[in-house]
């Protein structure tokens, strides 16, 4: 049996009403050698969304499956089943309320063809508001098409740029090859994933838009055994946030040490380069709350890097509104996100 290129895994928890026009913009796509696996994790309206997979399946001679959970296995350990069932050569990964972009799997299959030593391709998005004709924002992280050859320089690249899954590319074999549950729980399995597969494979940077990200989902974390004691569904106060930043740190921390390449501190400092995000997510809070939350954070390793002070001050003294605003009239000026780590530069490309 002939293998598909890409595999695209969708791990899903309730969300009946995204995964047909998920599924939709997969159907969409002009490129055919795909399939599509999504696997529900055990929600009360598991038979719901088996009703409307099935439509799909029934459409594509099989090439969408479902796999519905008996009990809830959460978010890493969701994926983890989804690599396994995974039967392409590549892993497309998307989240159950986003959407694949126009043109997105043909883009992917010819990245996969230039590159032969190919383990992950590292994708602009776009961020919708309501509908996908809705575009709000649109994240580029380079000037144009880029390598990072495999090693530190891949891993650190993609690492932090992995954090929101829809539209990452990863090799399957590899990614099944490294599978654990010592990760379940932190929700970034992707990471441990990415990290280990880039030690031998090459990261591809490539300007086209590979997702549609939904704008103001609410996060549903927390309902498996593995996350109930970490995460409250639907809501992300300020212990959540540092733990999961701890997670990510944890993670690289265990690939530097056990694989013997140094990445931690330099995943620590473009952290830090780019911490606005994760403060800006608890600036609504009191300031003694907000301070103490970058107090707090800071302590994960942060507070050494000048730009981390820089972040929190600009917030403080300007709003997260505000600097937000400068920040994407600077990405509109220059047409993607600015580098401010030098370590992540890539070897070749425009």
């Amino acid at each position: 049996m002939t293998r598909p290129l890409l595999s695209v895994i969708v791990p899903t928890y309730g969300r009946w009403q995204d995964i047909g026009p998920l599924l939709d913009s997969v159907l969409a796509q002009d490129f055919d050698d795909w399939e599509c696996v999504i696997a529900e994790d055990a929600s009360p309206n598991q038979e719901r969304l088996r009703t409307i997979v099935a439509g799909y399946t029934a459409r594509t001679n099989g090439r969408v499956r479902f796999q519905g959970n008996a009990t809830t296995l959460g978010y890493d350990a969701n994926f983890r089943q989804l690599v396994a069932l995974a039967q392409g050569e590549f892993l497309f990964v998307m989240g159950d309320d986003d959407f694949v972009a126009p043109g997105a799997f043909a883009a992917a299959a010819r990245t996969i063809r230039k590159y032969p030593n190919l383990g992950a391709i590292l994708r602009a998005f776009a961020v919708f508001q309501g509908t996908p004709d809705h575009i709000v924002q649109v994240n580029r992280y380079y000037p144009g098409e880029c390598v990072f050859p495999a090693g530190p320089k891949a891993i650190v690249a993609c690492y932090r740029r992995f954090v929101a899954m829809s539209g990452i590319v990863l090799h399957r074999d590899l990614a099944q090859s490294v599978a654990t549950d010592r990760w379940d729980g932190s929700l970034f399995y992707q990471q441990w994933l990415a990290a280990n597969i880039l030690l031998t494979r090459d990261a591809v940077y490539i300007p086209d838009l590979m997702a549609y990200f939904r704008r103001g989902g609410t996060p549903i974390f927390g309902t498996a055994a593995a996350e109930r004691a970490l995460f409250t569904p639907g809501v992300q106060p300020p212990d959540t946030d540092l733990r999961m930043t701890g997670a990510l740190m944890a993670i690289a921390r265990a690939v530097d040490t056990e694989r013997n390449v140094r990445i931690a501190g330099q995943i620590e400092r473009d952290y830090a380069n780019y911490s606005y995000h994760t403060l800006a997510h608890q600036a609504h809070e009191p300031w003694p709350v907000f301070k103490k939350f970058y107090k707090d954070l800071g302590r994960l390793g942060f507070d050494k890097y000048a730009a981390y002070h820089a972040w929190f001050w600009a917030i403080a003294i300007f709003g997260a509104k505000n600097v937000d605003r400068g920040i994407q009239f600077i990405r509109r000026m220059l047409g993607y996100t600015p580098n401010l780590s030098s370590f992540a530069k890539p070897a070749s490309g425009t």
